[in-house]
């Protein structure tokens, strides 16, 4: 037998010991996911697009989708998986849910395809999921929309600005490690390997702190009571506002101090140095890139928020004690607090 025999018989062998793994887990049929996922089409808003996505949540034909532009300016139409055209009606907004429930106009009555919302499941981060969406208005008729693969990162709450706008969403979500949130990719179905219902895309929106585009989308078990308050019109009770602590933005923390902390992608990003701007007070004091601030004063820090509060309560020219660890070892320094205009010369 010839070496090239010999190197192709056990190329042979290592496909065939694989076959039976694939075959003990054969890939779900997911033909129904595109049954759900309605593609909208609306009026436009300046620079905002005049297409969105939907679910169907309901056989009589309710659509959930966010509450976009698209929702408040009328003459919006829906498109199924098969092509059909229907008009839309907004039934109502939950808009702290950041949601809306839409119904098709059948001209008889008939039965939609739909997710079933008791069946949502919310998965462990780290999971993978596929996100189906009519991102860049790529169907238009009976074209299956698209499917980005990922995997679900962390479940989060969300601090995110569109634009000058403050997002209103109050829920926990999840962000998935993937480009899912693309421009008509809103209201489109996050699901896990198997096709089960796990969240509604959401918007293009920018963390309010890093200003880093977020990827997420709203638990479908969160927002089944949402779905529920819509149809029998009444609105979710109102959480009572938190009173907010006062927190230095990224910006102030570099103007101030010439120090900015690692972005927050976690509920509890721990506050690492990632710059240390030469000649700031921070540089001065001796902290570097790489350390982890544990202590600001008293105060122990969990989080690089944690470490933003707290700094947003001294004053200009006030010392401050900052503890970190470096190296497995504890260090306290002694940082001044600066002043914008002169952290800008």
């Amino acid at each position: 037998m010839t070496f090239r025999r010999r190197s192709l018989l056990k190329m042979a062998t290592v496909l065939t010991l694989r076959i039976p793994d694939a075959a003990a887990q054969p890939p779900a049929d997911l033909s129904d996911c595109q049954k759900v996922v309605v593609k909208l089409f609306g009026a436009g808003l300046g620079s905002l697009d005049s297409y969105s996505t939907g679910v169907l949540v309901s056989a009589d034909g309710h659509v959930l989708t966010v509450a976009s532009h698209l929702v408040s300016t009328g003459f919006l139409t829906a498109v199924t998986s098969d092509g059909t055209r229907y008009s839309a009606e907004t039934v109502a907004t939950e808009p702290s849910m950041d949601a809306a429930l839409l119904k098709l106009k059948a001209e008889s009555a008939q039965q939609f395809p739909c997710i079933d919302l008791n069946s949502a499941i919310d998965p462990e981060p780290g999971t993978p999921v596929l996100a189906w969406s009519n991102m860049f208005r790529v169907a238009a008729g009976n074209e299956p929309v698209s499917v980005v693969h990922g995997v679900i990162a962390a479940s989060v709450p969300l601090d995110a600005v569109q634009g000058k706008w403050k997002f209103p969403l109050q829920s926990s979500v999840w962000l998935v490690d993937a480009i899912t949130n693309n421009s008509g990719a809103a209201g489109g179905l996050l699901t896990d390997e198997n096709g089960r219902p796990v969240g509604l895309i959401g918007r293009e929106i920018r963390h309010s702190v890093s200003g880093t585009w977020v990827n997420y989308a709203v638990p479908l078990t969160t927002l089944k009571s949402a779905v529920a308050a819509m149809l029998a019109g009444r609105r979710l009770a109102a959480a009572q506002p938190k009173r907010e602590e006062p927190m230095l933005s990224a910006k102030d923390l570099t103007a101030r101090f010439g120090l900015a902390l690692m972005p927050a992608v976690l509920e509890r990003t721990p506050a690492w140095v990632d710059a240390v701007t030469p000649g700031s007070t921070a540089a001065q004091a001796g902290i570097r890139r790489g350390d982890l601030v544990v202590l600001v004063g008293d105060s122990i820090i969990t989080s690089e928020s944690d470490a933003r509060k707290r700094l947003a309560e001294f004053r200009p020219g006030q010392k401050i004690a900052v503890t970190v660890s470096r190296n497995e070892q504890l260090l306290e320094l002694s940082l001044t607090v600066g002043t914008p205009a002169a952290a800008e010369r």
